[in-house]
């Protein structure tokens, strides 16, 4: 079953482990979120005096763009590949990049990937900038944890796309309906961050209970349509990896949706104490 929707796994001790190291991070991740132990921001940004701290716009664009700076570069090798040549050469590092091949030819499948993570974290950035309403700051261990994390995924998903692409692809095209579940995840994502947006004039601090779209159902919206971009990215790859580190963002996701319940239902009475933290009538 396996082998008729992903492809063969790389040769590649990194590339196992890293599976391996996913699987175990995301569940650990979802389990400190559930117990209380938050990444700093949002409404879980505590012990601000005890932590160095970054404005929330500011923290927030370095969450994404190192991300979106890795995704465009594997792009621009592989479509601009004469002018990437050149600029590597006089940066001392074509050597390097043409160990990791990334000078080699790209299947369709590696471009349309390629392009998806550009644009799943360009869309983060103009959201950072032009979207979202903040106050308060966000710690400086939770930005470096969070930019590494996203940058990380863009670079060793694409590695393992572009090193998967010679071996024995998958029977079973899932990717036409990956783009279909990227676009409906980016569309329901950035539509429930314009509601959260609309919440607050900008300067207030205080927090209201959502409505709107599917916020009556669930606590985080948002954060359901976020997962259903990482699996669409996921099926757009076919690939063992990104299948992981999807399974790392909802594992972490609901552990966060489940505490942002309990937040809920502390902060206001009013709180429909069985509204669904991530997903839609389940859970």
């Amino acid at each position: 079953m396996a082998s008729q929707i992903l492809f063969e796994n790389p040769p590649s001790p990194y590339i196992r482990g890293l599976e391996v190291t996913v699987i175990v991070g995301g569940l650990a991740m979802g389990l400190m979120e559930f117990m209380g132990v938050h990444l700093k921001y949002s409404k879980f940004n505590v012990g601000s005096s005890s932590s160095a701290q970054l404005p929330s716009r500011m923290g927030m664009f370095i969450f994404y763009a190192p991300a979106f700076l890795v995704a465009a570069f594997f792009l621009f090798c592989k479509l601009e590949w004469e002018s990437a040549s050149f600029l590597l050469e006089k940066l001392g590092l074509l050597q390097l990049c043409i160990r990791l091949q990334l000078l080699e030819k790209a299947g369709p499948r590696f471009l349309v990937l390629s392009l998806a993570v550009a644009l799943h974290f360009l869309k983060r950035l103009i959201e950072v900038l032009f979207v979202h309403r903040y106050s308060g700051g966000i710690a400086i261990d939770t930005t470096i944890i969070t930019t590494s994390l996203y940058a990380l995924y863009s670079a060793n998903v694409l590695y393992a796309m572009q090193i998967s692409e010679g071996l024995r692809p998958p029977s079973i095209d899932l990717m036409p309906l990956g783009i279909f579940l990227f676009i409906v995840g980016m569309s329901g994502n950035l539509y429930h961050h314009h509601l959260l947006s609309t919440l607050r004039k900008e300067g207030e601090k205080g927090y209201q209970i959502p409505h709107g779209g599917l916020f009556d159902l669930v606590v985080c919206p948002h954060y359901f349509f976020e997962v259903i971009d990482f699996v669409g990215m996921a099926f757009i790859s076919q690939i063992p990896v990104a299948f992981c580190a999807a399974f790392m963002v909802f594992c972490y996701l609901l552990g966060r949706s489940l505490s942002t319940k309990s937040w809920y239902l502390k902060k206001f009475e009013s709180f429909p104490s069985n509204r669904k933290a991530l997903i839609p009538f389940l859970i």
